[in-house]
């Protein structure tokens, strides 16, 4: 797996980080375009998935280069449902179509994690029992868990794919992560998958999760029990 440094290898290459972000942003927006059949949907959960990155940086460290990964598996997350009529095993085959694709703004190692936070937007989290998550080094897999926490509660928060949540201001506490939702309409459905699919961020940032539409809070915070 490729390990140098992509921002110093842009820089060295004529080329500013900004304007090779920019092009890797397009490069998965156009495989996005290619693929996905529910637009709307996924670049809404991209939306929600960067709103909630930006504040618990203090918690997760993380900053510009893996936000970029973050946005572009959001973008790419469901273009498996090509390929089953049911989409059980969507998440697998879009991590599959991530690798499969020639990039040309994304090192390989990118393109690994990207593929794999896609991979773990559903069902399973991360474990070592899974071989390609065993083979990362532990800075990818790191980033892995920590994206990956975050595209499941921004593809939960938009379950119906009908934009009733319209954003998510996170507030940060001691015990709990507190996430003020503005709601253009019931979100019931939004709240349950929240719940379920937020297994892997209460794992990586130690505290429960509370959902709140003004001062209502929607259902009993998810509690946090340790990675």
């Amino acid at each position: 797996m490729n390990q140098q440094n992509p921002a110093t290898d842009r820089v060295m290459g004529g080329s500013s980080v900004g304007q090779i972000e920019a092009a890797a942003r397009e490069e998965a927006l156009v495989l996005m375009r290619e693929m996905e059949n529910k637009p709307f949907h996924v670049q809404h959960v991209a939306r929600l998935a960067l709103e909630l990155f930006d504040p618990l940086a203090v918690l997760h460290g993380l900053g510009a280069q893996e936000r970029l990964w973050l946005e572009a598996a959001a973008y790419l997350h469901d273009i498996g449902h090509q390929f089953g009529v049911t989409g059980e095993g969507h998440h697998k085959e879009s991590a599959r179509m991530i690798r499969e694709r020639h990039w040309t703004n994304f090192t390989p190692r990118e393109v690994e994690v990207i593929a794999q936070v896609a991979r773990y937007h559903r069902k399973a989290i991360p474990e070592l029992s899974h071989e390609e998550f065993r083979a990362l080094d532990d800075a990818s897999r790191l980033a892995v868990q920590r994206l990956g926490a975050l595209l499941r509660l921004a593809d939960s928060l938009d379950r119906s794919h009908q934009q009733l949540v319209k954003s998510a201001r996170v507030e940060i506490r001691p015990n709990q992560l507190v996430f003020h939702l503005e709601a253009g309409g019931i979100i019931l459905r939004e709240i349950k998958a929240a719940q379920s699919k937020g297994d892997l961020a209460v794992a990586v940032f130690q505290r429960d999760l509370v959902f709140m539409v003004g001062d209502d809070v929607l259902c009993p915070p998810t509690v946090a029990t340790g990675f």
